[in-house]
C-alpha cells in the first residue's frame, strides 16, 4: 500500500485521539499502529509495515504543533515527547495553589528576581532588578518595544520605559495609603531625573527618549 493512501484526515484524527487520551505514556508508533487498525480494520499487516513509519512521523507532526502551540500560549501542554526515543509523557500542570505557596517561600530579593522574569514573558526587553536594597524604590525595570506588538506606523517605533516596585506581602497584608504616596513621589522624581531610583538604572535607560 502507498503511503498516501492513508488519508490525511484519519492521521489527523489519531493525532487528536493521541491527545485526548488519558494514559500517562505512549509509545507513538506503538498507538498509531493500534488506532490505525480501528480506523482501518481491513488493513494487512504487510501494509501495516508499509504505512506505520510514514504514518507516525505525519502524527508526530501534528502533536509537536499542538505542544508548540500551547507553549506560545504560555500553557502546559497536555503531553511532552520523551528526548530519548518517540515517546509521549503526560506534562504535570502546575496548580496555582502551588505556584502561590512557592512564592511564599522567596525571600525579599528572589521575589524581585521573579518579577523580571514575569516582565520577560511578557514581551518586556532588557529586565533588570535594581541595586540589592531594602530600602523601597525602584526595584525593577525594562523597555517594551511596540514594535514586537503592533505593525502600524504609529505605534511601532514607541517605546515605553518600564519601572515597579516589588511588594511581597502575605494574603492577609494590605499595601497601605502611605506606601502608595511614597512610590508615587518616587516615581514622580524618576520622571524629573532624579531620587534613588534614578540613580539605580543604567545610563542608556535613562537616555532613552522615550516615555
Amino acid at each position: 500500500m502507498n503511503p498516501k493512501v492513508i488519508e490525511a484526515r484519519i492521521v489527523r484524527e489519531i493525532a487528536k485521539q493521541i491527545w485526548n487520551s488519558q494514559e500517562l505514556n505512549i509509545d507513538l508508533e506503538d498507538q498509531c499502529e493500534r488506532l490505525l487498525r480501528n480506523h482501518l480494520p481491513n488493513i494487512s499487516d504487510l501494509e501495516i509495515c508499509e504505512v506505520l513509519e510514514d504514518v507516525a512521523h505525519k502524527v508526530k507532526s501534528h502533536l509537536r504543533s499542538k505542544i508548540n502551540d500551547c507553549r506560545e500560549k504560555r500553557t502546559t501542554p497536555r503531553y511532552e515527547f520523551s528526548e530519548v526515543r518517540d515517546v509521549l509523557y503526560r506534562a504535570r500542570a502546575i496548580r496555582i495553589d502551588e505556584i502561590r505557596s512557592k512564592i511564599k517561600t522567596l525571600d525579599w530579593r528572589n521575589f524581585e528576581y521573579l518579577c523580571k522574569h514575569v516582565l520577560q514573558i511578557n514581551g518586556i526587553e532588557e529586565a533588570e532588578v535594581a541595586r540589592g536594597t531594602k530600602e523601597g524604590g525602584i526595584d525593577f525595570y525594562g523597555l517594551l518595544r511596540m514594535r514586537k506588538f503592533s505593525q502600524g506606523i504609529l505605534l511601532s517605533g514607541l517605546e515605553i520605559r518600564i519601572i515597579g516596585q516589588a511588594r511581597h506581602h502575605s494574603a492577609n497584608q494590605k499595601i497601605g495609603d502611605p506606601e502608595v504616596k511614597l512610590f508615587a513621589k518616587q516615581y514622580s522624581d524618576f520622571k524629573k531625573g532624579r531620587g534613588r531610583g534614578w540613580e539605580a538604572v543604567p545610563d542608556w535607560f535613562k537616555n532613552l527618549k522615550s516615555q
